[in-house]
């Protein structure tokens, strides 16, 4: 069940993609999400359940200070797609939908990476991957608002 007090209501701080594996997801001004498939130009997109990836910007204070790790400016430095303000995504159920600016409707499909641990990568257990069930364009400032649970 969850808490009551809990925001519905976000925002998006940055987007970011790599078409590379193996490097840093670098900060854009605006992604194309593309429905069942991901952000146009990423390496990670495609027909799994991992298209989209969303951190939060609380998740990473919290991981920055608790492990005083010095962030590359620019970059996503934990390979999320989204980092977003405000919501806890982390604490809804796999299955809630939420829309990300006008257009673009995402689902969680996994919160964290089963199976990995890095205590140093807060992604392996707050983050979140969605599908795309309907694409458009995201950019920072976009308001994030979850639809159903």
């Amino acid at each position: 069940m969850l808490e009551k007090t809990m925001s519905r209501e976000g925002k998006v701080v940055k987007v970011c993609k790599c078409e590379k594996r193996g490097m840093l997801k670098k900060e854009q001004d605006k992604i194309n999400i593309i429905t069942n498939y991901g952000i146009e130009g990423d390496y990670h997109a495609g027909k799994s359940h991992r298209q989209v990836s969303l951190l939060g910007i609380e998740s990473l204070e919290k991981i920055v200070k608790e492990k005083n790790l010095n962030l590359k400016d620019g970059y996503c430095n934990f390979a999320q797609n989204i980092t977003i303000e405000g919501i806890e995504l982390y604490k809804y159920p796999v299955g809630t939908k939420f829309r990300v600016g006008e257009s673009v409707l995402l689902e969680i499909t996994e919160i964290g990476k089963a199976g990995e641990f890095n205590p140093d990568n807060i992604m392996l257990t707050e983050g979140i991957f969605a599908k795309v069930l309907e694409g458009g364009i995201v950019i920072p400032g976009d308001k994030l608002t979850i639809v159903s649970e």
